[in-house]
């Protein structure tokens, strides 16, 4: 093999190995980090840092249906101008959702545009909007997977958390009618080696995640946050993405 081919091949390994770790972590037990959490002291602290792949909604929805509606908010705003926004109420055994998002129209859109009998959606300065509802119940559980799931994968910044960005502990507060420990999260001092799972699997040159995320004190799920995603291409043009969510009862 060449030097070349060894390289390349080098690369895969490690981005192969990123992604497995990423799938690992995302299904870790809650009750592996509670167990953590007793421990106390800053190592504790440190390795229940929030790794973006449980938030409460999906918590929620797996455990006792609430007795109160308690209502998510889930926002991701790019700098081209698309969006995706989720809001959801859990109450009991039902979750209603409402998914309105922006994106950039393709060429099939603008086509099916104009076919009026076709019901598409129309092309509004270059986007498409589109506005959907979702009625989910327990007893549906493959509905009910998807009304919770859609929200998390589709609208959280959990995948950003591949290359463990630097996360401190910043202090106790009450978010809603929870308690929740806060935290910063901040890539700033970390090197081109600790950030290749993300810039490999983006094919980036550079980022940056800076922001907040609070975590409930009990069930260690992430109730609010506030993150800045700014990637920087190959070509060296930067687009910048934004995340922010909320769990209020």
């Amino acid at each position: 093999m060449t030097g070349k081919g060894t390289l390349c091949s080098a690369i895969w390994f490690v981005l192969i190995a990123s992604l497995a770790t990423l799938a690992v972590t995302s299904c870790k037990s809650h009750s592996h980090e509670t167990t953590e959490a007793e421990k106390g002291g800053s190592h504790g602290s440190e390795a229940v840092h929030p790794i973006g792949g449980t938030y409460c909604l999906e918590t929620f929805a797996q455990g006792t249906g609430p007795t109160k509606v308690v209502h998510f908010s889930y926002k991701r705003s790019v700098s081209d101008g698309s969006f995706k926004e989720y809001e959801g109420d859990l109450l009991g055994d039902s979750l209603d959702s409402t998914i309105r998002e922006k994106r950039v129209a393709s060429d099939m859109d603008r086509e099916m545009a104009k076919d009026k009998s076709l019901s598409a959606p129309e092309v509004v300065d270059g986007f498409v909007v589109t506005t959907r509802t979702l009625h989910s119940t327990r007893n549906d559980r493959s509905g009910w997977t998807m009304g919770w799931g859609t929200a998390v994968q589709g609208f959280t910044p959990w995948s950003l958390f591949v290359a463990k960005p630097n996360v401190q502990q910043a202090g106790p507060e009450t978010v809603g009618d929870f308690n929740a420990m806060k935290y910063s999260v901040d890539t700033a001092g970390q090197g081109q080696l600790e950030k290749m799972p993300l810039t490999l699997a983006g094919g980036l040159k550079d980022y940056t995640i800076q922001g907040t995320v609070s975590v409930e004190a009990k069930q260690r799920c992430i109730l609010q946050y506030s993150i800045d995603y700014d990637e920087v291409l190959k070509d060296g043009s930067q687009r910048k993405t934004h995340y922010e969510g909320s769990t209020r009862q």
